[in-house]
């Protein structure tokens, strides 16, 4: 940049080379992690944990759990590019591999708890809609992907959704995430991904169902 060397990196990589140089790596390893906790817990902020903290500690020990009468459903990571882990699987600790085992990444540091009150296609919906706007337009599977997939979500949560619509909606994610040209598209699909995975019940709940036809009267 203005033809000096350039290093372009995250902030909090730069922010860890201090205490790597300091320390050296063998004392640093694992290092630790930033984590933006927020929603529907009792304390929210921003937390440093080391590496390999179990999610239960972030969100139960740390952030108070689930508000009064309430009870976790499921913690999001990563960002809106990021998954869905359920409260069953809080006890898997917070590093790259274990988090991509239950189809998330641990991404910039973002975690929202979602309380036994949330529908998780909701959720998927929600980040849909930020990936679709963010989409720069290059690439059809992303510009064009992320648009069906937030209809086929808003249909579902209209209940004027079929199973042939869910079955569309599965078909579509692998499109979009292997031929879109960037990480945004070929990530977008990952908060659908692993809705349907933990929290199938929630779409079909949702299916449109039709009535049984009035029975027939016998003849005498």
């Amino acid at each position: 940049v203005f033809g000096l060397p350039t290093l372009i990196n995250n902030v909090e990589t730069f922010a860890n080379i201090p205490a790597l140089l300091r320390l050296g790596p063998e004392a640093y390893a694992p290092g630790t992690k930033v984590f933006s906790l927020t929603g529907q817990v009792r304390r929210s902020g921003v937390l440093e944990v080391p590496m390999g903290t179990p999610l239960r500690t972030i969100v139960e020990t740390m952030g108070g759990g689930a508000p009064a009468g309430r009870r976790i459903k499921a913690v999001q990571t990563g960002g809106p590019s990021g998954g869905c882990v359920p409260a069953s699987a809080l006890d898997t600790p917070v590093d790259y591999e274990s988090l991509q085992a239950l189809g998330t990444i641990m991404g910039s540091g973002g975690m929202v708890v979602l309380d036994d009150t949330t529908n998780m296609v909701d959720i998927a919906a929600f980040f849909m809609a930020f990936s679709r706007e963010e989409s720069c337009g290059k690439c059809i599977p992303c510009r064009s992907g992320t648009v069906q997939l937030e209809m086929l979500l808003r249909k579902l949560l209209s209940r004027q959704a079929g199973e042939l619509d869910l079955a569309q909606l599965e078909r579509l994610c692998p499109v979009v995430s292997e031929a879109s040209l960037c990480g945004l598209g070929q990530s977008a699909p990952r908060p659908v991904l692993s809705t349907l995975r933990h929290f199938r019940g929630d779409y079909l709940a949702l299916l449109e169902t039709t009535p049984a036809p009035p029975p027939q009267e016998q003849n005498p």
